[in-house]
């Protein structure tokens, strides 16, 4: 397990994994809009897989990107892995370009923050104790087992496989997912072409 560590000012040069910002991809990725209200959905973050030192996943010079609808919070189904108003999409890192916004509203882009990963023990315990005391340094994890607010929700990819857990993201003045949840990212190992996201909260 790696903890995900806010470094804006000290993370190295060309550093991919991030929240917030515009995404990194190859030139014709089209930007993901919502199925429920039709709306663009905000980008929420990138993980670089290559990162994560998990076993398979790491091998696959692939960005997991992020997107969530923040139209109508709460009326998008948007906590879902399936029902249209999140997505994790996978895509190669080869000419990765900075994808332009599809609007020019303001706070439709978050504020980019670059993220390192440090590893820790995997251990519920373990992470709590670094993320209560983080003062908001550390924001999720890579790896390891999700920490499952409600129960286990891990997503079938479309292929008919379960998903490989990724990434855990936490609620923050930036990012809220419900009333102080946390969000989870998935990959496919058999397909190695989708990806999902979910959230849930108290």
């Amino acid at each position: 397990m790696a903890l995900l560590i806010r470094e804006s000012n000290q993370a190295p040069f060309l550093q991919l994994t991030k929240m917030g910002g515009n995404p990194l991809a190859p030139p014709n990725t089209q930007w993901v809009g919502c199925t429920v209200c039709g709306g663009w959905m905000q980008f929420i973050g990138q993980i670089d897989l290559e990162e994560t030192a998990i076993k398979e996943v790491c091998e696959r010079k692939q960005l997991l990107l992020i997107f969530m609808c923040t139209n109508n919070t709460g009326m998008c189904d948007e906590w879902d892995a399936d029902l249209g108003g999140n997505a994790g999409i996978l895509v190669d890192k080869t000419n990765l370009t900075s994808l332009e916004a599809p609007c020019d509203k303001e706070e439709f882009l978050l504020e980019e923050t670059l993220l390192t990963l440090d590893e820790c023990n995997d251990s519920a315990d373990t992470y709590c104790q670094f993320f209560n005391q983080s003062q908001n340094q550390v924001c999720g994890k890579i790896g390891g087992e999700p920490l499952w607010i409600q129960t286990d929700e891990t997503p079938i990819c479309s292929c008919g496989a379960r998903m490989t857990f990724v990434v855990q993201l936490e609620h923050s003045a930036e990012v809220q997912f419900g009333d102080a949840g946390a969000g989870y990212g998935f990959v496919c190992l058999v397909c190695q072409q989708r990806a999902k996201f979910l959230f849930q909260c108290c």
